[in-house]
């Protein structure tokens, strides 16, 4: 099958460079050599941001890049094999007719939301948006190519504190873990209530699932378990303690002090790579591709719930 073909091809790309799947980040979809090791993670999503990874890229499904390149799109096959999703993204040249693809690749927990606030919520902010000239009345989005600059990024004091964290969850945003399908409208239709925090997202799923008994077959068939407890009803973890309060409140949405911002980088890296190692081991499984090196990792754990994670 076409699916499987890609799929081991991919596994032998990561064996060759000698990175996990579940570790692959798919921003090297846009670029054509391998990502150095040396290569700040943060640079590269902000250059990814900025609609800089124009060259076509290992292991690129759709032949998008630069201003079309949209890394949850690329690993088409896997949603394919684990959830049966029938769309194809288009290429570049068809564009057009992604509106008419409703179920398709969507990223669950955003980075650039999070680390945008952390930037602005900085308390020497002032200081270096006049060093660097970033005009505090225009959208940050737009002028991300500032940030990168002399790696002014790492000055920003909530950037600075918690910069290991921030380095990982900008690779961990763009790998299988962090992946889902939805319909599209739903995925731009979560962000006003949410801000793309995915435990706030699942909490309406919950809402919504649970009166028609189908909540934990949902939780099982999306492998959800490391954001949900092991409760009687497998309740939705908060990311931080109070964070279902805000919603409704988009000034509440995100992290409100140093504490609540640890927290939720801590948890949310563990949970995208703990999802991830569980896909990556039912794809081995379903494809009968245990031989490669780093299933032996895999072959013996269960997937975690929330309150079993650290």
């Amino acid at each position: 099958m076409k699916e499987n073909t890609w799929i081991e091809g991919w596994f032998e790309k990561c064996e060759e460079l000698e990175i996990k799947p579940w570790e692959w980040d798919f921003k090297q979809s846009y670029i054509k050599e391998p990502i150095p090791k040396d290569k700040s993670s943060i640079e590269l999503i902000l250059d990814y941001k900025s609609r800089k990874l124009t060259e076509m890229g290992i292991c690129n499904i759709t032949k998008r890049r630069g201003r079309n390149a949209d890394c949850d799109k690329e690993p088409f096959y896997i949603y394919q094999l684990l959830w049966g999703t029938d769309y194809e993204p288009k290429s570049e040249s068809q564009l057009n007719l992604d509106r008419y693809n409703l179920i398709r690749g969507e990223t669950m927990n955003s980075f650039w939301t999070t680390f945008k606030n952390s930037v602005i919520s900085s308390k020497n902010k002032n200081t270096l948006y006049n060093e660097i000239g970033i005009n505090s009345r225009k959208s940050l989005k737009y002028q991300s190519h500032l940030l990168i600059s002399n790696a002014k990024f790492k000055e920003f004091k909530q950037i600075k504190d918690n910069i290991a964290a921030f380095e990982k969850f900008a690779t961990a945003t763009h790998c299988i873990g962090n992946f889902t399908v939805l319909p599209h409208w739903m995925n731009t239709g979560r962000r006003p209530f949410s801000d793309d925090y995915w435990d706030m997202t699942l909490q309406s799923f919950f809402d919504f699932f649970k009166p028609i008994g189908y909540w934990k077959q949902f939780v099982k068939r999306y492998f959800l378990q490391p954001y949900v407890n092991n409760d009687e009803e497998w309740t939705v973890s908060e990311f931080w303690e109070g964070h279902f309060e805000g919603i409704g409140s988009r000034n509440r949405l995100k992290p409100q002090n140093e504490h609540e911002l640890s927290e939720y980088l801590h948890k949310v890296n563990l949970r995208i790579e703990e999802r991830g190692k569980w896909m990556i081991k039912k794809v081995c499984e379903e494809l009968k591709l245990q031989h490669f090196t780093f299933y032996d990792e895999l072959k013996d754990r269960q997937i975690r719930f929330s309150n079993e994670l650290n």
